[in-house]
């Protein structure tokens, strides 16, 4: 697996894991007895330059969860051979305990330098997610020990009908086809492995990344038929276009990431429309406030209608009162 420029510096920039001197020392002590698990008791027969080495590895690796310094610094700063850091790590990558990638290389269209990421480290999730590891953090490998048969009994026979299903005989030889690659869809493995071949499980992790960059955008889940169709589409676009150009890996990555990223805005977009067009129209219902008045306010409105209703009953009496003076004085006249 390739890390590129881009993705390599993410990975330089994110927040460490360790705080202070304490966690990262615990951290270290971790990490350092998981390698001393796997090498067991040859670890204390190892040189103690050797033993050095792996325990500025497992300091390195601390903060972040990976180690990305060459082989041949190690081997310089403890006085060992690059082939004794390179033997570790092997024998660290065979149990399951470390992951192995690839920094891209600016100099040549290959691999540059190797960065190791640890299982055991509390990150691995998270870098497990974010490349697609094909990887289970909390797997952890059995160092079986092959039982001796005894002398009494009798060897299987083992047919030789029954070939191994990645081989099969052309022109008289064993000749291996490629594997399928882990993690990338099954249409996708049988169009383009023989094209790409390990690079494929690159370009479709660019896939992933546009659609995982797309649903936190838009806060959406597209569905894994939409992925696996439009990484179909994709690579395919891809395919067609590098018949006639040359590019270099980290360019086709790229160019796989900017077309998948138009394919699903164009299909996110399409379904949002779709969307606003089934939607049912609901008139808005219009809102009257009634808002309590206080009390003192409806005491003080109730005490000018009875001073209203007073005063007109006085007004009344009093005209009653003049017509009966007009008709007692119409009498005396």
């Amino acid at each position: 697996m390739l890390i590129f420029s881009d993705d390599f510096a993410r990975m330089q920039n994110y927040e460490s894991y360790t705080k202070t001197q304490n966690e990262q020392k615990q951290m270290k002590y971790k990490l350092l007895s998981m390698v001393e698990s796997v090498f067991g008791d040859s670890y204390a027969r190892l040189k103690p330059e050797t033993r050095n080495a792996i325990d500025m590895i497992c300091f390195l690796a601390t903060d972040k969860g990976f180690v990305y310094a060459k082989d041949t610094y190690f081997a310089e700063k403890h006085d060992i051979s690059a082939r004794t850091i390179r033997r570790v790590m092997k024998t660290l990558e065979e149990a399951g305990k470390i992951v192995k990638a690839h920094r891209s290389s600016s100099k040549h269209n290959g691999r540059g330098a190797a960065v190791y990421f640890f299982v055991n480290h509390p990150y691995f999730a998270h870098w497990t997610t974010y490349f697609g590891f094909d990887v289970q953090a909390d797997v952890q490998a059995e160092n079986a020990e092959i039982p001796c048969e005894s002398k009494d009994e009798e060897a299987k026979k083992v047919s030789t009908y029954s070939l191994p299903k990645n081989h099969y005989i052309k022109n008289h030889f064993m000749y291996k086809t490629i594997p399928f690659i882990k993690g990338v869809p099954k249409l996708i493995n049988q169009t383009f492995k023989d094209v790409f071949k390990d690079s494929l499980k690159d370009l479709y992790i660019r896939v992933r990344v546009a659609s995982q960059k797309v649903c936190q955008s838009v806060s959406i889940t597209l569905s894994k038929k939409d992925i696996h169709s439009i990484a179909y589409e994709s690579i395919h676009a891809l395919f067609t276009y590098i018949k006639t150009r040359s590019m270099s890996f980290e360019e086709q990555c790229k160019l796989v990431y900017r077309i998948a990223l138009n394919k699903f805005n164009e299909l996110v977009q399409t379904a949002d429309k779709k969307d606003k067009e089934e939607s049912v129209v609901v008139t808005p219902r219009k809102i009257v406030r009634k808002e309590m008045l206080p009390d003192w306010f409806q005491e003080k409105q109730e005490d000018k209608n009875r001073t209203e209703s007073e005063e007109s009953v006085a007004v009344v009496s009093e005209e009653e009162e003049i017509a009966k003076m007009k008709a007692i004085l119409a009498h005396y006249a």
